[in-house]
């Protein structure tokens, strides 16, 4: 059973585990910019401090911490956010429960929130995380190649 609840300090360590032994391009995969490598609960702490225009999401397997995410960038007057930041520990990925975390959130951020559209950004080589989002109902949007060579692809998914 896959569940979600806000991310709470006391989280921030079982993050912090999931990213041990992972390298700086790992870390600005899912994370981007905001968080520095190597990751520390630190980071986390400071981080969720700010809950005005984001939502921070612990992921759990029954009742053992396996990942985080975030609703981001939320526009309250044109009712969009994005989701950002979702890691899942290694253990945890190719399983489907991907696709459970998003549901889960797009059924946060359309119900609860009241957002009318959900955006968010996959490189093309983490093919995993795309088909994610495919089978989520995401659509491709458009796609851009960031400073460093990595293509970005845009999706997003509106309210039904």
């Amino acid at each position: 059973m896959i569940n979600i609840r806000i991310l709470h300090e006391n989280d921030a360590e079982h993050i912090v585990k999931i990213n041990e032994g992972t390298t700086e391009d790992f870390l600005r995969q899912w994370a981007g910019r905001f968080y520095t490598y190597p990751l520390t609960k630190e980071q986390i702490i400071d981080r969720i401090q700010n809950t005005e225009n984001t939502r921070y999401f612990t992921v759990l397997q029954e009742n053992s911490i396996i990942g985080m995410v975030e609703l981001d960038f939320i526009k309250w007057d044109e009712k969009i956010c994005s989701i950002c930041r979702f890691i899942l520990g290694e253990q945890c990925r190719n399983k489907g429960f991907g696709v459970q975390v998003i549901n889960l959130l797009k059924n946060y951020a359309f119900n609860e929130l009241c957002m009318k559209k959900i955006n968010l950004t996959v490189f093309d080589f983490n093919v995993g995380a795309f088909k994610c989002y495919q089978k989520a109902g995401f659509k491709v949007i458009e796609e851009e190649i960031r400073p460093n060579g990595w293509k970005a692809i845009k999706m997003e998914i509106e309210a039904e």
